[in-house]
């Protein structure tokens, strides 16, 4: 799972420059993001059909490995209600949550992104599905149907929620037996309020499966200054926030979070990892908090696992 990212040492002129161009970066995304509104969770456009479905299908594939890996092969989909957090950009992984059993699929997001997904996506993606087996031909039925009540308003099993507070106790009463989530907890603005009313809509043994981006998110600077976001001290970076920006929290901080709120056997997997000599050459020029150790600074992306504890 883990895959190393080798980057070179860099100098104190490029510590600099990277300090100067990242906040630049900060102040347009946040500019941009003001005026038209959280449009890009991913790289590409959903408009890049094929790439986008293929994208859909390799997160569920992994969900399901991670999922095995945990539990040791004891836990499947099938059957399963299942939550998603922050879904982004399409429906497309909850299509293919049904496709392969789970009996329900809900997704609450901030933003809805899923209003302006172009049908032709959905239409490849169902071929996509039919064309890997005679028997789910049958299935592509169901799908449409759910999709077409989820696109008037009109929930069953594929249940979408746009909430702008992120409010997850509008899923009260659901029992959520899984818990899956893309590259999106660290746009989470209060972790602390999130996992605690997450904690309340899960089945005691309800498993979470969450794949985190710690890394800068600016396209290009994350190839070259990965840690560019942990440069800046709090009253920088909080002045350049905007709803969605990284949160900057480390895997000791969520592992703590969720042991807080009710959930035990926490593991923290890297899957990005750095390796090389940019770390030690970047570590003094970052903020004085990120410097220590225990943040596990060349952890790039991370894979939480975690169940949670039946209640007293």
């Amino acid at each position: 799972m883990n895959s190393d990212y080798n980057l070179k040492k860099i100098s104190s002129f490029q510590n600099n420059l990277y300090y100067f161009i990242g906040l630049s970066f900060l102040f347009l995304n946040k500019t941009r993001h003001s005026l038209a509104g959280y449009r890009t969770p991913r790289t590409f456009p959903v408009t890049q059909t094929q790439r986008a479905i293929e994208y859909d299908i390799n997160v569920v594939d992994n969900w399901m490995s991670y999922l095995r890996n945990y539990t040791d092969g004891k836990v499947s989909i099938e059957g399963k209600n299942i939550l998603e957090l922050g879904p982004g950009a399409d429906l497309g992984a909850g299509l293919i949550t049904l496709q392969r059993g789970a009996e329900k699929y809900n997704a609450i997001d901030v933003n809805n992104l899923i209003r302006s997904v172009p049908e032709g996506f959905y239409n490849g993606l169902f071929s996509r599905i039919a064309s890997v087996s005679e028997g789910n031909k049958a299935n592509i039925e169901y799908l449409r149907n759910q999709l077409t009540l989820t696109q008037s308003g009109k929930n069953d099993r594929l249940n979408y929620i746009c909430d702008k507070d992120f409010d997850l106790t509008v899923l009260d009463g659901e029992n959520i037996d899984l818990v899956f989530s893309q590259a999106a907890f660290e746009h989470f603005d209060n972790m602390d309020k999130s996992l605690s009313q997450l904690s309340r809509i899960v089945r005691d043994g309800a498993v979470l499966i969450a794949v985190v981006d710690l890394s800068t998110h600016t396209r290009w600077l994350r190839e070259i200054d990965p840690l560019n976001i942990y440069r800046f001290n709090d009253p920088v970076y909080n002045l350049m926030r905007f709803k969605g920006t990284p949160n900057r929290m480390r895997p000791s901080a969520y592992k703590r979070i969720l042991e807080d709120n009710g959930w035990g056997n926490v593991k923290i997997i890297p899957i990005r990892k750095l390796q090389g000599e940019y770390l030690p050459s970047v570590n003094g020029s970052l903020n004085g908090q990120f410097r220590d150790l225990s943040n596990s600074m060349d952890y790039l992306s991370i894979l939480l696992c975690a169940d949670k504890i039946p209640s007293k």
